[in-house]
């Protein structure tokens, strides 16, 4: 493999792994986990198709589902594919997600794209749409 697939696959493995940090800190109900792979700049469409202007509003999002432990729900996102630019600054996921009731029964499943971008910290979640296809 060259030089660049070697890249490409590492820039990978952060960003699933970033995604998996994620992933933990929603189930743990950890507001700054769940933060932590967002951009400053984030923009997102949830399920539902309701607008998310910034990082702060979905954060809030999630802190008034951490708030309702007997009603919030968990949300696990499911990398499919994640195809890094070559240049190397932009890379896009696609995958599935669900959310479970905190009886574990599924309330929702859909498909998520997720736009990320490197920064010196790392690569961070620039905007995401997620759309909701069964619940």
């Amino acid at each position: 493999m060259h030089e660049t697939g070697l890249k490409e696959e590492s820039h990978e493995a952060e960003i699933r792994r970033a995604r998996e940090n994620s992933n933990r800190a929603i189930a743990r109900r950890n507001l700054v986990g769940v933060g932590a792979s967002l951009g400053e700049d984030y923009v997102g469409v949830i399920g539902d198709g309701t607008f998310v202007s910034s990082r702060a509003e979905y954060l809030r999002l999630f802190k008034a589902g951490f708030d309702r432990p007997k009603e919030g729900m968990a949300y696990v996102r499911t990398p499919e594919v994640i195809h890094v630019a070559d240049d190397q600054a932009l890379a896009a996921e696609h995958g599935s997600w669900v959310a479970t009731l905190p009886s574990g029964s599924v309330a929702y499943t859909g498909s998520y794209s997720a736009m990320w971008r490197r920064t010196a910290a790392g690569w961070k979640i620039r905007s995401e749409m997620f759309v909701t296809l069964r619940g």
